[in-house]
Formats: C-alpha cells, sequence, structure tokens
C-alpha cells in the first residue's frame, strides 16, 4: 500500500515533466498553498529518472511559488499500470521517461497512472519546503 511508502523530499528543480499543464490549473493550486500553508498530497515521481508519474500541476504550482523542495513518492513502473488517455501517442514507461530526459512534453492530461492503492496524504508545512 502507498500509505506505507516514505514520503521523500525532492529538490523541486529535479524533477522532470513529461506532460504540459494547464497554467490557470496550477495558478490555482499555487493560491491554494500559498493560502493554505499546508501541502496535502505527494507528487509520484519514477524512482531513477525523477520523472512525473502524477502531480503535473502541484509541480508546476511549486515552480511558481520558489518552492526548494516537494513531498514526493518515489514508485518504479514494475508498481504502476499507465495508459493513454489521448488517441495517437505512444505512451510506454520507456516513451514516458525519454521525453521527460529530451524535453518533448506530452499534451496536459495524455497518460494516466493507475497506483495500486490511492495516494496517501502528507500534510507538510509549506514554510518546510
Amino acid at each position: 500500500m502507498l500509505c506505507a511508502l516514505p514520503v521523500h523530499f525532492v529538490r523541486s528543480d529535479a524533477i522532470l515533466p513529461n506532460e504540459c499543464h494547464y497554467p490557470e490549473h496550477a495558478a490555482s493550486l499555487a493560491e491554494t498553498l500559498r493560502r493554505e500553508q499546508l501541502w496535502r498530497i505527494p507528487i509520484v515521481l519514477e524512482c531513477n529518472s525523477l520523472a512525473v508519474m502524477d502531480g503535473h500541476h502541484r509541480l508546476q504550482a511549486a515552480l511558481q511559488l520558489k518552492l526548494a523542495y516537494v513531498p514526493c513518492l518515489l514508485l518504479g513502473y514494475g508498481d504502476v499500470e499507465v495508459i493513454a488517455t489521448r488517441e495517437g501517442y505512444l505512451v510506454t514507461p520507456q516513451e514516458i521517461v525519454r521525453r521527460a530526459r529530451a524535453q518533448d512534453l506530452y499534451p496536459p492530461k495524455t497518460t494516466r497512472h493507475r497506483f495500486p492503492s490511492a495516494l496517501p496524504t502528507c500534510n507538510v508545512s509549506v514554510c518546510l519546503l
């Protein structure tokens, strides 16, 4: 279960997105973080590459707020199923990592990662990040 995994604090500038994001959604999340001062759900990263599996908008919110670190879960693709949500795109673990490393981003919401259980909450004070 994912709730038993440790939350890692990863430098926000080390994380590799592989999808574009919706700017208005990221801005809304940044405003919520600024107002509540609480990071609730960790970003999920592929453990070797630090490519985002889940949390592109949270990452962008963190970057907008100039947070040095973000709470993350580190998983491997052996534990996660991934599917394409848009036709015409190759979506495999290898292609996701390749795109992240090459900064060749998919359109927003092209990939969907299915985790073995619900993502845990972490409730970390933003001032610590």
